[in-house]
């Protein structure tokens, strides 16, 4: 009689086995995938340079080159063009107020001038004559008035006798006689009117001609006086005192109407006119502190003013000396000085290298702890000097970088080094 055989399952040891070999089995295959995966580069460590990251006191500064110039300077600049007859002044010499500096011609110019005094003169004679002559007319309608008056009078007189005569039933004149006496009484008032308004007109019309030959004549005035003041504008005069720097004018040239010819600065206080990368465009502002060193010293200065046009992708800003200014301090000369951006602070910082450019600070290569290696590891770097980093992401005190330039590794995830790195000291 058949009967079911029982299948027994595996036993706890032969479990153990199986998982043992499939963790095995996994193990072996990340090493091969993470080794396949995975870049190399031996490299020389002895051209390497590295630096520790440590905590320090970081100081976020620049330095930026500047050139000292005048903190105050006038222009002279021509306001009527003409030709250079006298220069009286060299540049680098001192002038007081008022001083002149040279002098121009300009015949056009003064010919202008002669053509509208003649005109001013002429408009005067034409006005004084036109006011003798109304002055003339008029007297001469006021004598016809005073004349038609006198008649107006006896006329009245020998109409009031003749009137008498007429009532008292005379016949020394007749009707007729009386009446033409009478019109001729009308008449004359009524002629008199006329010569009246006639007068007054002529005085209004004497009025306007006066006041329009007048308006011209101020036109004239005034155009005379631009001309006299333009003409005053041929001789250059110091408008400040100073020292005239630079005078670019000769005896015969023709200089154009607003052209610049010199400049007068004051050396009593002197600026340093700094050339900025744009970079920093948004964070130097006026009232931004630095400092410039010079002979032996540290002078502080501030930013005045700020040229935000970006050249050659630079801009310009101006920084005046806080307090006394060096006394060996010259026009033209050369200065570094150091922009500080924030105060100073303990935070963790590595040396800066090369390898900012290449990597603008979002990875470094991180060395291994037995100095054999160093492998590609993702940073956050933030504020930064001329020597030092701050390191916000990514690393921790007492880990040790690769800080010479990173172009010839060619982004590679792993540099292997023959010889180990000196973990214990930076290397330069």
């Amino acid at each position: 009689m058949d009967r079911t055989i029982e299948k027994k399952g595996w036993s706890p040891a032969r479990w153990a086995v199986t998982a043992a070999l499939g963790v095995l089995a996994l193990f072996v295959s990340w090493q091969l995938l993470s080794r396949t995966s995975t870049s190399r580069l031996s490299v020389d460590s002895s051209r390497l340079t590295t630096a520790l990251v440590r905590t320090g006191e970081f100081r976020e500064y620049y330095p930026f080159d500047g050139t000292v110039q005048p903190a105050v300077s006038v222009y002279l600049d021509v306001e009527e063009g003409g030709r250079v007859e006298q220069v009286l002044d060299d540049g680098g010499q001192h002038v007081e107020k008022g001083d002149l500096i040279l002098r121009f011609s300009n015949p056009t110019l003064q010919r202008s001038t002669i053509q509208t005094e003649g005109t001013l003169l002429y408009n005067l004679d034409i006005q004084r004559s036109t006011q003798h002559d109304r002055a003339q007319n008029v007297n001469l309608l006021k004598e016809t008035l005073l004349d038609l008056d006198h008649e107006i009078l006896d006329a009245q007189n020998k109409d009031q006798r003749y009137a008498k005569l007429i009532k008292d039933g005379t016949t020394a004149i007749s009707q007729e006689q009386y009446e033409t006496q009478h019109n001729q009484v009308e008449y004359l008032k009524a002629k008199r009117t006329l010569m009246a308004e006639r007068i007054r007109q002529e005085d209004i019309a004497s009025a306007r001609e006066i006041a329009e030959a007048q308006k011209s004549i101020d036109s004239e005035l005034t155009s005379l006086q631009m001309l006299q003041q333009i003409e005053k504008g041929l001789e250059v005069r110091a408008p400040i005192a100073g020292e005239l720097s630079t005078i670019d004018a000769q005896v015969g040239q023709n200089i154009n109407a607003g052209q610049r010819i010199g400049q007068i600065d004051l050396l009593d206080k002197l600026k340093v006119n700094i050339s900025i990368d744009q970079f920093y465009i948004g964070r130097v502002q006026v009232g931004t502190i630095g400092h410039v060193n010079l002979d032996g010293k540290t002078w502080d200065v501030k930013i005045s003013k700020v040229y935000p046009e970006v050249k050659s992708n630079a801009f310009t800003a101006d920084a005046v000396f806080v307090g006394n200014t060096p006394e060996t301090l010259k026009r033209g000369q050369t200065l570094t000085v150091e922009l500080t951006f924030s105060e100073p602070s303990r935070t963790l910082m590595v040396n800066k290298g090369s390898f900012y450019q290449a990597t603008s600070g979002r990875w470094v290569y991180l060395v291994s702890r037995d100095g054999r290696s160093a492998r590609k590891t993702p940073v956050r770097l933030g504020r930064q000097n001329p020597l030092q980093v701050e390191v916000l992401d990514g690393l921790k005190e007492g880990d040790r970088i690769v800080t010479s330039g990173y172009d010839l590794f060619n982004g590679v995830d792993e540099l292997e080094f023959a010889d180990s790195i000196n973990t214990n000291r930076d290397t330069t």
